[in-house]
């Protein structure tokens, strides 16, 4: 009976109850530096970094629902002025930025785009799985399809900075 007692006792103590989504939601509010982003082919698993090993970049959150993000690769190259198309292009297509409002519902983010480097994101609600795992936080996009109509899911993963 003792026995019982101290194994009843110890997981009385230890049990954590699930997080609710405010709870969830406050986990996020802070500033995040992203540390890996990858994208996934479904059909091949096939995986590629297009912001290479180490992207530079943050993800903000806010008490009042907001987001904001800004994303870019590695080894982005310093044009010359003054700037050409091909210039303009290739520091373009190592960007991601966006603004937004979020919300939790259990571990899915809903995010909703009020403006982005992508106009095809603007205007949008996307969903996304996240987990919270002491000071990384990582992120999984739903699979959708891509520009070469490939069905894709990427992951993120950040670092907690404040």
């Amino acid at each position: 009976m003792k026995k019982l007692l101290a194994v009843l006792s110890f997981f009385a103590i230890t049990y954590a109850p699930p997080a609710s989504a405010q709870d969830a939601a406050s986990s996020l509010v802070g500033t995040w530096r992203y540390i890996f982003q990858s994208i996934t082919e479904v059909q091949s698993g096939k995986v590629t970094k297009p912001y290479g090993e180490k992207p530079s970049g943050y993800i903000t959150y806010t008490k009042g629902g907001r987001l904001q993000t800004i994303l870019v690769g590695e080894g982005r190259q310093k044009p010359e002025l003054p700037l050409k198309d091909e210039d303009r292009i290739k520091l373009f297509n190592t960007l991601v930025a966006a603004t937004g409002t979020f919300k939790v519902e259990g571990n899915t983010l809903i995010i909703s785009y009020d403006t982005s480097w992508n106009e095809l994101w603007t205007g949008t609600t996307q969903k996304r799985t996240f987990e919270i795992a002491g000071n990384k936080l990582t992120i999984k996009s739903a699979p959708s399809k891509n520009a070469a109509g490939n069905e894709i899911f990427f992951t993120i993963v950040l670092d907690k900075v404040e």
